[in-house]
């Protein structure tokens, strides 16, 4: 398109070689075509150039901070990139654990965190950024669980078991979930520190 549209907005007065066209609309495509004056009068048009407005991005969501199955030091780390729409910049993020940067240029939206302390609350705080500047923040917290307990059993007599769990290390109370089976006899759930069957 060697000129622009009847309906094209017009910005002149320019008298240096730059301008900067504010009021945009964000993520809009916006083509320039650009005409010299003269006393004479306007010369030929420019060549036709694209450009897309940018921001920076919004704010991440649905922050999820699990252990996974069975773990009792890693979590998972999930969440939801701020909506891009096309010739949009590049959205990264930079995620803290406890107030310390462990990935400053994180692409992908699942993290794995492991060798973890047991039994252990970490806050998470994920920040959306492009070339442009940070957008969003989002936070959260999750906890490790905690290790097995030591098992420890004695015969009271002979019908009786003494059951008797240690604690992992740790300041922390628990309370224990025993499922026992005998041969010939049914399942049964307990619960305390120290169990007789």
């Amino acid at each position: 398109i060697k000129e622009p549209p009847s309906e094209a907005s017009t910005v002149s007065g320019i008298t240096g070689t730059s301008t900067t066209l504010s009021g945009l609309e964000q993520d809009t495509r916006y083509y320039i075509w650009v005409a010299a004056f003269s006393p004479d009068g306007q010369g030929p048009y420019s060549e036709r150039t694209l450009q897309t407005t940018h921001a920076v991005p919004g704010t991440p969501t649905d922050l999820t901070i699990s252990p996974p199955p069975g773990s009792c030091d890693e979590l998972m780390i999930t969440w939801t990139a701020p909506s891009t729409t096309p010739g949009d910049l590049i959205v990264r993020h930079r995620v803290y654990i406890n107030d310390k940067l462990r990935f400053p240029r994180r692409r992908k939206t699942t993290i794995s965190l492991k060798a973890l302390t047991a039994n252990t609350e970490y806050n998470v705080r994920v920040v959306a950024f492009n070339d442009l500047g940070d957008g969003g923040t989002v936070t959260g917290a999750g906890r490790t669980r905690p290790k097995a307990p030591l098992i420890s059993l004695s015969a009271i007599s002979s019908t009786q078991l003494h059951i008797n769990l240690t604690a992992p290390t740790g300041s922390y109370s628990l309370t224990y979930k025993c499922n026992i089976t005998a041969i010939d006899m049914p399942s049964k759930t307990v619960t305390g520190t120290e169990l007789e069957y």
